[in-house]
C-alpha cells in the first residue's frame, strides 16, 4: 500500500467534488512548468539528429527514468491544486507510431509523416500484439508504473483524434476531398482510427492499473474516479460544420462512450463547431486552450460560458493572465471548472502562484 500522502489526498478530493459538480469556492488552479515543448525534458532525445527518422526502439524508458523524476520532483514544487504524474513521452506522437507514420524530429518536435494509403491497405490494419510502436508505448506505461510505485499516476500523453489520424493515412489534403467525394469509405476508415485509439486506451488502462481507484490524463493533472479518455480534433478547424457531423462525430461519440470519463482537448480555431461537439452528450469535460497568436480570452468567454451553460465540465489551458483570471473570476462559476496556467519554470510558477492566491481566496 501506498504511504499515505495528506496533500495527495485533498487534491483527489477535489477532484471528486469536480466530477459531482459541488458547490466550491473557487476552482481547481493548476500551474505547468512542462510549457509547450515536453521533448525537452528527455536528454536521451536529444541524441536523435534533427530530421532524422525515430524508430521505436530508439525510445528506452530506461533511459528516461531519471529525466521523469527530476521533473515530478519539480512539478510539486508548483504546489498547486493538480495531480502530478508520468505518461509516456507526450512528444511522441504514438497513435500515428502505431499506425505505421514514419516518424521524424523537427527541432524540439517529433512529427508524422503522411502516408497517402489506400483504401484497402486503410482497411487491413488490425491493432495486434506484436505492433512495434504499440509494445514500446506499453513498455514505458509498465516501466512508469513500477517507478511511480502509488506515488504517481501513469496516464495518458496526447493521442491526437479521429480526423487527425485519417488526415496522416491518406493526406491531409486528400482526406477532405475524401470527405465530400468519398463518404462512406472515409467513414470507414474514420472507424479504424477509432478502433485503434480505444483499443490502444484500453491496453494502457490496463497494463497502469488504477491510481486511487481512478486513472489520469497527463499533461492536464486531471484525474477521474473510472477509466478515462483524451480526445482531440486539431484537424476539425479545417472541416465544416457539415462535414464534422457527417463524417467525424459519430467517432467522438464511440471513442467517449468506450469508456466512464471523457475530455476533448480543443483550439480556439475549432471553436466554431462548438455546438456539434457539445451535441456529442457523452464528452464531460470540454479542454480549451487559450494559443499565442490565437483569439483571446476576451474574444473566448462566450464559448466558455455556453460550456458552462450546457452543464458540461470546463478546464481552461495556456499562458493566463492576470486580466485574463480576474475575467475569469467575474464570468465563470467556479464549479467544473479547472483552470491550469503555463510557466516557463519554477521562479515564474511562484510569481503565477503568488498572483493566483490573491484572486482567488478562500
Amino acid at each position: 500500500m501506498p504511504v499515505r500522502d495528506p496533500v495527495l489526498e485533498k487534491k483527489l478530493s477535489r477532484f471528486r467534488d469536480f466530477w459531482d459538480r459541488k458547490p466550491v469556492k473557487r476552482p481547481i488552479i493548476g500551474i505547468d512548468i512542462g510549457g509547450w515543448f515536453p521533448f525537452q525534458r528527455f536528454s536521451s532525445l536529444t541524441r536523435i539528429a534533427d530530421g532524422a527518422q525515430i524508430a521505436p526502439e530508439q525510445l528506452s524508458s530506461s533511459d528516461c527514468l531519471s529525466d521523469y523524476e527530476e521533473f515530478f520532483r519539480q512539478s510539486l514544487a508548483t504546489k498547486d491544486d493538480l495531480i502530478k504524474g508520468a505518461a509516456p513521452i507526450s512528444a511522441i506522437p504514438w497513435m500515428e507510431g502505431v499506425l505505421g507514420a514514419r516518424l521524424r524530429r523537427n527541432r524540439d518536435s517529433v512529427w508524422a509523416d503522411e502516408r497517402r494509403l489506400s483504401w484497402e491497405d486503410i482497411f487491413a490494419f488490425e491493432l495486434t500484439e506484436d505492433n512495434p510502436w504499440l509494445r514500446r508505448y506499453l513498455s514505458f506505461v509498465q516501466d512508469l508504473s513500477i517507478q511511480g510505485r502509488g506515488r504517481y499516476p501513469v496516464g495518458l500523453p496526447i493521442l491526437r483524434g479521429v480526423a487527425d489520424l485519417f488526415g496522416m493515412l491518406r493526406g491531409h489534403s486528400e482526406a477532405l476531398i475524401d470527405c465530400i467525394e468519398e463518404p462512406e469509405l472515409s467513414r470507414k476508415a474514420c472507424s479504424v482510427c477509432a478502433d485503434a485509439l480505444v483499443g490502444l486506451v484500453r491496453q494502457h488502462h490496463s497494463t497502469a492499473g488504477d491510481f486511487y481507484g481512478g486513472y489520469y490524463i497527463e499533461q492536464y493533472g486531471i484525474w477521474a474516479p473510472g477509466p478515462f479518455v483524451r480526445l482531440q480534433e486539431d484537424e476539425s478547424a479545417v472541416y465544416s460544420p457539415d462535414l464534422y457531423v457527417r463524417i467525424i462525430q459519430d467517432f467522438d461519440r464511440r471513442i467517449a462512450a468506450s469508456f466512464s470519463y471523457s475530455l476533448i482537448h480543443l483550439h480556439s480555431a475549432s471553436l466554431f463547431l462548438l455546438e456539434h461537439f457539445l451535441d456529442v452528450k457523452e464528452i464531460d469535460v470540454f479542454e480549451i486552450n487559450k494559443d499565442i497568436c490565437e483569439m483571446d480570452l476576451p474574444q473566448m468567454m462566450p464559448y466558455l460560458k455556453r460550456i458552462q451553460e450546457a452543464g458540461r465540465l470546463l478546464y481552461v489551458r495556456g499562458p493566463l493572465t492576470r486580466d485574463d483570471h480576474s475575467l475569469i473570476r467575474r464570468e465563470l462559476s467556479p464549479e467544473g471548472l479547472v483552470l491550469q496556467t503555463v510557466a516557463q519554470n519554477l521562479e515564474e510558477a511562484d510569481d503565477i502562484r503568488d498572483t493566483l492566491d490573491g484572486i482567488y481566496r478562500g
